[in-house]
């Protein structure tokens, strides 16, 4: 029996690696999850989420070294999106996978309406609708 090296079990291994790894920080996490439902400034981000300015930007900051988002200037803000379309489907199964820990959070928020997956999935055929992930 032959063995299989890594490349040809996966080709794509590193650059899942680092796209996993570009959002395993709880901070980058909750910035992708909110940019995911709109682009957002830097200030709403930091009112949002509660995070304080400093951590915002350094993690903004490693978000689009790595490619996951860009941010354009508008005015005097700068606003952020996704901009690598390959986390969205991440994100997705995420909240499908954590959805009930994330209703709780996001109906303290007053923001039950972004959790989980509500439409997603076609219930006659059990398919995703994949209009959810442009």
């Amino acid at each position: 029996m032959t063995k299989r090296s890594p490349a040809r079990v996966c080709k794509s291994v590193d650059d899942a690696s680092e796209l996993l790894k570009a959002v395993a920080n709880p901070n980058r996490l909750a910035i992708v999850c909110h940019l995911m439902e709109a682009e957002r400034s830097v200030a709403q981000l930091e009112e949002e989420l509660g995070i304080e300015q400093p951590t915002l930007s350094q993690q903004l900051t490693h978000l689009r070294n790595a490619g996951v988002i860009a941010g354009r200037r508008d005015a005097r803000n700068v606003v952020y999106e996704i901009r690598d379309r390959r986390v969205r489907p991440i994100i997705h199964a995420l909240r499908m996978v954590f959805s009930d820990l994330e209703d709780m959070t996001m109906q303290k928020r007053g923001m039950g309406h972004l959790a989980g997956m509500d439409g997603a999935v076609d219930p006659e055929t059990g398919r995703f609708d994949e209009s959810m992930f442009d």
